[in-house]
């Protein structure tokens, strides 16, 4: 319609000129050449009329995409009349509403991904084209063992982390179980998503210590209390009778009296050890809750440890005791904690030979007691068993020292590591203000 009006327009006007130009050339009229140069300017302002509404569409679309290059979603353009460029300005801003629409969908929704992501309790590393971190959620954080979010722009392989270092080569798809020394168990799979048609991977991590403890505790429990079922029922009435013949001799034949005796003595104190042996099961299961109090961790430590100067005085072996000036304390269950300490130490002395040394230290910033020693240190083959009920690395060991210690330790709420020395042995750190 434009077009053709301009072309029809400028057809007529250079007509008129050229026609207005002829009677001027040969007929010598003074009043047709004052009315031309009347009638010229009016023609040429007409002329810029018609052509700027011809380019008012352009201009409108010029400044739509100008708008839409900025990113604004936000404003709309007014209807100016013309048809041509109302129908225009009707397609734009019907577009442009519908972006808005969308864009603030995309928002919400990405919103609530991320405050999705943020609080699951699966971890979450999202890597960018180099492998590198670019993002993790809380959970990620704690599990990699920090609180700081100082892991962005790092490779997996190179953050101090033993999970970390247990998941960087991991395959697609491919689920990994990893457990780490300290007991706690994890179930990671890498995946990727695409984006601008690149592979990002990502890594989600989810913990199952506690469902594994929870499975291995009410399966390991009906079997201890079966068995300490049995052992109590057969070793009750037969202590009881070996009791009653031992307290009456006279009934026996002089001969045999002295022998019969002693037999009987053996047997009742093998009957003892095996009740003490079911108690140590049992007190895994059976562990009664923590009844808190103030506990002064230098005087409690120094307690336990001198119960082993004696162990250690056999084996020409050091026992260190580097405690902290401003004599830290804690809220706890003084009798389960120190049965730690306990476990721990004996530990520390049966894995040092002959001339080792023990190590125990307490400080207040951060506040954590360490227990090193300076034996052979943990096995990598069974390092992720340590915490597994009824396994023992040692010979005849039943295999509930740390499975008990992990329990107490648990049930304080208390964050511990296990590893190895770089010197050789084991660093066992405990952390009572930090919940694992």
């Amino acid at each position: 319609m434009s077009r053709r009006l301009i072309i029809i327009w400028l057809v007529f006007v250079f007509t008129l000129f050229f026609i207005t130009a002829y009677y001027c050339f040969h007929k010598n009229n003074p009043v047709l050449l004052i009315a031309s140069e009347i009638t010229i300017p009016v023609l040429f302002a007409l002329t810029v009329w018609i052509i700027d509404r011809i380019l008012r569409p352009y201009k409108t679309m010029s400044r739509s995409v100008n708008m839409l290059r900025e990113g604004d979603f936000s404003s709309t353009l007014v209807k100016t009349g013309n048809g041509d460029v109302d129908s225009l300005i009707e397609v734009y801003n019907s577009m442009i509403s519908q972006l808005r629409e969308e864009r603030l969908s995309v928002r919400e929704k990405n919103h609530f991904l991320d405050l999705l992501i943020d609080s699951s309790p699966m971890g979450i590393i999202v890597l960018d084209l180099d492998e590198k971190i670019m993002d993790l959620n809380r959970a990620a954080t704690r599990y990699l063992g920090n609180t700081g979010g100082k892991f962005k722009g790092m490779h997996l392989s190179m953050v101090e982390s033993h999970l970390a270092k247990a998941i960087c080569n991991a395959e697609y798809e491919k689920k990994q179980s990893v457990a780490l020394a300290d007991g706690r168990k994890y179930l990671c799979v890498r995946l990727f998503f695409m984006d601008h048609g690149f592979r990002h991977p990502f890594y989600i991590i989810e913990e199952l210590t506690d469902e594994i403890r929870k499975a291995e505790k009410e399966a390991y429990g009906k079997i201890i209390r079966m068995m300490a079922h049995e052992v109590n029922n057969t070793i009750g009435p037969v202590n009881s009778i070996m009791t009653s013949v031992v307290s009456s001799p006279s009934s026996f034949i002089d001969n045999d009296r002295e022998e019969i005796i002693s037999v009987l003595n053996v047997a009742i104190q093998r009957n003892y050890q095996m009740n003490r042996f079911m108690q140590g099961f049992s007190n895994v299961v059976k562990l009664p809750a923590p009844e808190k109090e103030r506990m002064e961790l230098n005087s409690s430590l120094k307690v336990v440890a001198d119960s082993f100067l004696p162990v250690l005085k056999t084996k020409n072996a050091n026992l260190v005791f580097s405690p902290d000036p401003s004599n830290p304390v804690i809220i706890a269950d003084r009798s389960q904690m120190e049965q730690v300490f306990t476990n721990i130490i004996k530990n520390a002395v049966e894995a040092i030979g002959e001339n080792g040394s023990v190590w125990i230290a307490t400080t207040l910033k951060p506040l954590a007691i360490t227990f090193e020693d300076d034996g052979q240190g943990i096995d990598p083959d069974v390092s992720d068993k340590l915490f597994t009920p009824f396994f023992s690395g040692k010979p005849g060991g039943q295999g509930i020292g740390l499975t008990l210690s992990q329990e107490i330790l648990r049930n304080h709420g208390f964050a511990f590591t296990l590893t190895n020395r770089k010197e050789g042995g084991v660093i066992f750190t405990i952390f009572p203000g930090t919940r694992n």
